[in-house]
């Protein structure tokens, strides 16, 4: 690979690498940075510390007992660990980035010999370099572009390093091999060396690597592809450099389980497979290239072709149906290879005869073994299943037998079993007198060899390093001070939590119980799903996929409260601690519906069940210390509800109301709140989109694709994190989260919606993230985070978030050992979930007395409210039988007429109509349509043009667009406009309020004089009409007639009148 710096200005020589610096591909412009949402902001995710392992197969594991050290695979890292005198194991991390390149380029020999002078390979080539941090130390050039990071390129998914297979130590200990999918990396082990610069890239395999080893003189490394691949290599390995040149090859066709070199000669096992192939003696140091005059390599190859690898089957005899599983090097014609079946055999090559013969037989099945010491005093350590080792002297197995006897049975040997619950032990090797196991709970285990009555055991305490032994699902921070001093905790499918410190040590450990029911086989196994624990850690809250919920106390381990709350699995747990010392604690689950408990000392108090929702809820959040409480569903919708509470006898009542309902066009993945800010929502979707919300308008106010910088890949985002520190105007807010699409870990700078930098570490999915603030050396240092992912599978990675370029290579961090415990509990997964769905009138409650909350809660709106009852229209018939009005005189600029004018003249045009006479077609009253709203209006409620209530609205709906204008925009403000701003808005403010209160004040007034004006004009009315009948009828009948004595009484008197 050539390298393709970026300054053209430098000599060649001064490069160290034979290489003319030339300029980027378009001399046009040549120094300009490529445009970048991200601005000047330049982050970047360096791996500190790995917790756990993912090694599954000897190939993933390998020793070297002189320097007491060994390594391991964890995710796509390699961990290399030393084991000192007291067992204390400190450890280094190996881990490239997918656009690293190599500090020794290398030409495939498979390749054309003119390699491509295009401007993409070009540009990718530097890309690669300064996203590899190699911006000046591999040039020499003391300048680095800022803008280099995150990925100035698109990876694709042969350049992403994946999931680490198998790893090899040299014999010597200067070089550390890891087999990736597909590409062979080669480290240095120097303590001033880059771990995350690999010396060599090797890019031959296709389909991935399955075994790799270094030669007993450290010259050269096979590799064996998977078994579509099918390829075995041997490299040749510069001592100096660590550069490779591949020299020999050839095709294996059967299934390879393992492989180690017997002097030099490299064996290869598998399912009835034995094989010897000889390696011929070749010269290890690579030809020097030459360069053209741009830098560019000259026409001719950097290798010779490599020659044809020649091998020779062993005759398996009687294991011809046999698997082998691994092989051993004894001495430079001896080995031993163990079978499946427990067989134990010794290859003997003297004289290159290639002779098989089976020598003991241990008695179960044998997945990996190991060699202890040297000389007469050696032993052969055997590990398989149910986790099961034993050790034979080498003595008893290769010892000639004339004449043949029986295979050695291993009865002097006891077995010996890791664990309590004992699985498959997958790799194994001794470290001086410490034999170290790794098993298929990916479990590491340091246990010492002593030998007791003649017998070679384990001594007793056998030490664990802390890891989950299973998936982690999930990652939560923890606030400083608390009881154990540590900064997160994580939980595995098990029920597991562990409580961890920044620098990798477990502080403590709990085990939550979990019941499965075993009276149904096609029952799903049960697991732990969520724990949530308040800022100090005092307890935690767990649910797990039989929808069961319980506390355990964080001091005595034990379960405190333990209740099924809902009927399917638990999706989320949030914790609130309010004011009034009163916690509430809220669950939910698939089973669509949400609950409410307050905790009371050592027990919960169900307050409330909630089913707004038509689909499983994902998430919940506490906002503004536990006033409001969101919920959003895979039905689209985000429920805001807000707390009311009422006292009561001895008590103060709450419950939470729904106030507002966010309608999604999809589905809602995860959300969180911006520190800060109280009323703005971050919303993931799974249209690979971030949005932002004002919860208080419920209006979307920003949404950007979360994608890379191109724009050419976007991802879902899940488990949304921010971090920052809202009183620091100056310092960045972080918007971390997980993608499942590509397992990868991305960082977002919140106020620009740009992609800071993604990482790639675990092989599986990645279940959360959680943004911790790093303890600073000093107060006047900046507050730094450091950023915790966990994977289902098994690991924890701490990553520092820096801003700076970072060291070249990571610090070594010791690792406490520990053991857990799991007290038993009785079954609660069969009980009934619990429900209190609150009632109307048990709602209506909270609104009859004052609210102990400051603010008033808003009453929810009725779902289904019926369509609002239209209003009668009066025929136009009608208002022309009425007495006139005289219309008034119409303005010069042309305004419209008030709508009961428009309606008693006919019109209904704009205001450049004539004002005619209806004709008798369009008199016609017309059936108003079903839900439009009526013409009518009062002539008071008219809006003219130029008047103050048109200017009123014209001021809002300005207000309105500046402060989403404010919101969105970055340009600053000066300093006398802002002033001038606040003071014409105070102003406005207090002249409103004025009039507001003129116009109350006069309005009650002239109503209350309207009210005595119309009362004493209506009693004049009532004496005038009386006055006038008696009048009246006086005038027409004269005196009263007298019948019998009795004076007739006079009719009625009409006090209303025909007026």
């Amino acid at each position: 690979m050539a390298l393709a710096p970026s300054n053209s200005r430098i000599n060649p020589a001064s490069t160290g690498l034979g290489l003319k610096l030339t300029s980027s591909f378009n001399s046009n412009k040549t120094g300009t940075k490529l445009p970048s949402r991200g601005g000047q902001h330049s982050f970047a995710l360096s791996l500190q510390r790995v917790i756990g392992t993912t090694t599954s197969s000897p190939n993933g594991f390998d020793c070297l007992a002189a320097s007491r050290t060994f390594v391991l695979i964890a995710g796509s890292a390699a961990i290399l660990a030393f084991v000192d005198e007291n067992d204390n194991v400190s450890q280094r991390f190996f881990r490239a980035r997918p656009s690293a390149a190599p500090m020794n380029p290398y030409n495939s020999s498979y390749a054309p010999t003119t390699p491509t002078r295009g401007p993409d390979s070009r540009s990718r080539t530097a890309a690669s370099l300064k996203d590899g941090g190699l911006g000046a130390f591999c040039s020499g050039s003391p300048h680095r572009d800022s803008a280099d990071s995150p990925s100035q390129r698109t990876w694709t998914a042969r350049e992403r390093i994946k999931a680490a297979t198998c790893v090899s130590l040299s014999p010597d200990g200067k070089f550390l091999a890891t087999g990736y999918n597909p590409r062979v990396l080669i480290f240095s082990t120097a303590w001033d060396a880059p771990s995350d610069i690999p010396l060599s890239i090797l890019s031959e395999h296709t389909f991935g690597i399955r075994c790799i080893a270094f030669s007993p003189d450290s010259n050269f490394c096979a590799s064996v592809g998977h078994m579509n691949d099918g390829f075995l290599y041997i490299w040749a390995i510069n001592a100096g450099n660590g550069s490779a040149r591949l020299c020999l090859s050839n095709k294996c066709t059967s299934y390879v389980r393992g492989i180690a070199w017997m002097g030099n000669s490299l064996i290869t096992v598998g399912t009835r497979h034995v094989k010897v192939w000889r390696v011929e003696a070749l010269s290890t140091t690579p030809s020097k290239p030459r360069f053209h005059v741009d830098g560019l390599p000259v026409g001719t190859p950097a290798s010779p072709a490599p020659k044809i690898l020649s091998g020779r089957n062993c005759l398996l005899g009687p294991l011809v149906e046999a698997t082998f599983t691994c092989v051993a090097s004894l001495s430079v014609d001896k080995a031993i290879v163990c079978s499946e079946r427990g067989d134990v055999c010794l290859l003997d090559d003297s004289g290159k005869t290639q002779r098989l013969s089976r020598v003991a037989d241990v008695g179960f099945s044998v997945h990996c073994m190991a060699i202890d010491g040297e000389g007469d005093s050696a032993n052969a350590w055997f590990g398989g299943k149910h986790g099961i080792a034993r050790a034979i002297a080498l003595s008893e197995l290769t010892r000639p037998k004339t004449p043949p006897e029986l295979p050695v049975s291993g009865a002097n040997s006891p077995l010996i079993y890791q664990g309590e619950t004992p699985k498959r032990i997958v790799a194994m090797g001794c470290v001086g007198a410490r034999l170290i196991t790794v098993d298929s709970d990916h479990c590491i285990t340091i246990a010492g060899i002593t030998t007791t009555n003649g017998m070679i055991t384990l001594s007793p305490g056998a030490r664990e390093l802390p890891a989950h032994r299973d998936a982690v699902n999930g990652v939560r921070s923890l606030c400083h001070p608390n009881e154990v001093q540590s900064d997160f905790f994580t939980w595995s499918a098990g029920g597991s939590v562990l409580l961890w410190s920044l620098d990798g040590q477990c502080k403590a450990s709990l085990t939550v119980d979990l019941e499965q029911q075993s009276d149904n086989d096609n029952e799903t196994c049960n697991e732990l799903v969520v724990v949530r624990a308040p800022p100090a850690g005092e307890y935690f809250v767990s649910g797990d996929k039989y929808g069961v919920l319980r506390v355990t106390n964080s001091n005595s381990r034990e379960c405190t409260v333990e209740t099924r709350a809902h009927g399917a699995e638990i999706t989320d747990i949030c914790i609130v601690d309010r004011r009034d010392t009163t916690t509430l604690i809220a669950s939910c689950g698939r089973d669509r519906v949400a609950q409410l408990f307050r905790k009371v000392e050592d027990r919960l108090e169900h307050i409330q069940t909630f089913d707004d929702h038509v689909g499983s809820i994902t998430q919940l959040l506490f906002l503004e210390s536990g006033k409001k409480l969101l919920s959003c569903s895979s039905d689209r919708t985000i429920v805001i509800r807000e707390l009311v509470s009422r006292e009561a006898v001895g008590a103060v009542l709450v419950a939470y109301v729904p106030s507002r309902t966010l309608t999604l066009r999809v589905t809602p993945v995860s959300m969180a709140q911006p520190p800060g800010q109280t009323d703005t929502l971050v919303v993931s979707t799974i249209d690979r989109q971030i949005q932002q919300f004002d919860l208080s308008t419920g209006r979307s106010i920003q949404a950007f694709r979360a994608s890379d910088q191109e724009g050419n890949e976007s991802v879902v985002m899940d488990a949304l994190v921010l971090w920052g520190n809202p009183v620091a105007s100056h310092q960045l807010t972080l918007l971390a989260g997980v993608a499942p699409t590509d397992k990868s870990i991305r960082l977002y700078a919140y106020e620009t919606s740009s992609l800071l930098t993604r990482e790639y570490g675990h092989t599986e999915g990645v279940t959360g993230v959680a943004l911790i603030e790093a303890n600073s050396k000093s107060p006047s240092d900046p507050a730094k985070a450091t950023l915790v992912s966990t994977g289902m599978d098994g690991t924890i990675m701490i990553w520092d978030v820096s801003p700076r370029s970072h060291s070249l290579f990571e610090s070594v961090a010791s690792v406490e050992l520990s053991h857990n415990s799991s007290p038993a509990k009785e079954l609660t997964a069969v009980k009934a979930p619990i429900r209190r769905i609150l009632s109307k009138s048990e709602l209506a409650e909270f609104f009859k007395v004052p609210n102990v909350e400051s603010r008033t809660p808003i009453v929810p709106r009725a779902v289904n409210r019926s369509p609002p009852r239209m209003r009668r229209k009066t025929s136009r018939y009608t208002l022309a039988s009425q007495p006139s009005i005289a219309a008034p005189p119409i303005p010069s600029n042309r305004q419209h007429p008030t709508p009961l004018l428009a309606d008693s003249l006919g019109y209904r045009g704009s205001g450049e109509r004539s004002l005619t006479p209806p004709s008798p077609n369009s008199a016609r009253p017309r059936r108003p349509s079903f839900g439009s709203r009526s013409r009518t209006k009062s002539a008071g409620n008219v809006t003219e043009f130029g008047s103050l209530n048109m200017t009123t609205e014209q001021v809002c709906r300005t207000l309105r667009a500046y402060r989403k204008k404010l919101s969105t925009s970055t340009d600053t403000i000066p300093t006398e406009n802002a002033r001038d701003l606040e003071t014409e808005l105070a102003l406005t403010a207090k002249a409103v309020s004025e009039r507001t209160r003129r116009h109350q004040a006069s309005s009650e007034t002239t109503v209350g004089d309207l009210l005595d004006q119309y009362s004493d004009k209506l009693a004049q009315m009532i004496d005038e009409r009386v006055a006038m009948s008696v009048a009246k009828q006086t005038r027409s009948d004269g005196p009263a007639e007298v019948n019998g004595g009795k004076q007739e009484r006079p009719p009625d008197v009409d006090l209303v009148g025909e007026g």
